[in-house]
């Protein structure tokens, strides 16, 4: 986890987690969650009644859940603190976070055990305690690092603890409440209702704490996303902003650009606000949340040659800074009011590129390097976008021939260049993948 993003003053970040349990509680209850929650309390209980291997297949619903939930505390861990209109997780590869969260708990359980069994009950009871104060670290650490030994690392743990500060036992308290909270209601459901009813609903009642509690640690990660060096995808000033979007209306947009242009936006004078920014800009260049505020008044206004002006100075600029992140973010949000969007330094476009890829941004990458040959047919970077390109073909859509046929180019117009022999390895395994992918 490397750290991306400048920091923004705290005045503009989201407030405290403890501040935010309503939208905590809340965030479940957006319609694409409820749909996911409820269709897998259904399909889970289903499957345990009426299925053959029903505890197993209820157990498959269940992890396929876990993904989802890991999926909400990465997403809100990168900034994204408010709920998709519907959340898709479009990474191509299996997630394994489920099934090693499983083993987690497994290993804590061993923990437990051996010490109760060797070092007597009083030193099972202390293990177990500590083990249940580091499990929402592990669970962070695994959503983020997805690796085995990082989430069991006691060093990483007390890293990401510490981190975090005293909040985090604060944290752990709010877990522990939303958690008995479920508890007691699923057991209050079982009394009141009809097997079938309440085995469903406790279900869902278990899935949406449990989506709130993901939610909850997801939050905090970007709440310290600095300490613990996160790599972030939205800046502090614009969470804030979609947060309070989020909780009711228009007043955010003057809150997020500064006191120096609240007059002007709330009085609809977007124009002359852009104008004060523009001119703070050219006595200090190097200010990023001028620029920031600055693209943000370019977006409401919708002036298509100054977000492109715009886009195409900050950029670059943030790349020769090392916040490639932020400019993904930057090209995203002008690209959603500028489609057409084109940056014209060749230089800057595969630094760019390969950031959105590690962002898992590929369409976003595939715009990025489309037509790049054509565009600047003299570059030094064109093998590099060319293996970039069959690269996310082979790995993450599954495009085989085309990804073969891109690596194979590579390799004949470019027989000198470094990545020509991986070129030709690479497409050796594609046409072998080509061979062994079912047909269309």
């Amino acid at each position: 986890m490397t750290k991306s993003l400048a920091a923004t003053p705290a005045r503009l970040g989201p407030p405290p987690f403890w501040q935010q349990l309503p939208q905590v509680f809340k965030y479940p209850a957006h319609g694409d969650a409820l749909v996911k929650i409820f269709a897998y309390a259904i399909a889970a209980y289903v499957a345990r009644r009426w299925l053959p291997f029903g505890p197993i297949l209820a157990g498959l619903c269940w992890l396929a859940f876990f993904a989802y939930c890991f999926g909400i505390l990465e997403r809100t861990a990168r900034g994204h603190l408010v709920a998709a209109e519907v959340f898709v997780n479009d990474r191509t590869d299996k997630d394994r976070r489920p099934i090693l969260q499983v083993v987690i708990l497994i290993v804590f359980i061993m923990l437990v055990g051996l010490a109760a069994a060797f070092l007597g009950k009083v030193a099972g009871q202390v293990t177990l305690f500590l083990v249940t104060l580091v499990i929402p670290a592990s669970i962070m650490v695994l959503a983020l690092e997805e690796r085995l030994g990082s989430a069991l690392n006691p060093m990483r743990l007390l890293a990401t603890i510490s981190g975090i500060g005293l909040p985090y036992l604060a944290l752990c308290a709010f877990l522990f409440l939303l958690l008995q909270s479920s508890t007691y209601l699923v057991q209050g459901l079982d009394k009141f209702l009809p097997d079938w009813v309440s085995g469903i609903l406790a279900g869902a009642v278990s899935m949406y704490f449990m989506v709130s509690m993901y939610y909850l640690m997801g939050y905090v990660l970007y709440q310290n996303h600095e300490e613990l060096g996160v790599d972030v995808q939205v800046d502090t000033a614009m969470a804030h902003h979609n947060l309070q979007r989020a909780g009711g209306g228009g007043k955010v947009v003057a809150d997020v650009l500064g006191p120096e242009t609240r007059s002007l936006v709330a009085d609809g004078k977007l124009e002359e606000a852009a104008a004060r920014i523009e001119n703070n800009l050219r006595r200090d260049w190097d200010n990023n949340k001028l620029h920031d505020q600055y693209q943000k008044l370019l977006l409401l206004q919708g002036v298509p040659k100054a977000i492109a002006k715009h886009v195409n100075e900050y950029v670059p600029k943030l790349i020769r800074e090392k916040k490639a992140a932020r400019a993904v973010e930057v090209y995203e949000a002008a690209r959603t009011v500028l489609p057409d969007l084109l940056i014209v330094d060749s230089t800057i476009l595969l630094p760019l590129a390969t950031q959105a890829c590690e962002l898992r941004r590929d369409a976003t990458a595939f715009d990025l390097l489309k037509g790049f040959d054509k565009r600047f047919p003299e570059s030094a970077d064109i093998p590099g976008v060319y293996m970039l390109a069959a690269t996310i073909l082979l790995e993450k859509r599954g495009d085989y021939a085309m990804a073969q046929k891109i690596f194979l180019h590579l390799a004949k117009k470019f027989p000198q260049h470094p990545l020509a022999a991986e070129a030709t390895r690479l497409a050796q395994v594609a046409e072998k993948m080509a061979v062994g992918a079912p047909a269309a």
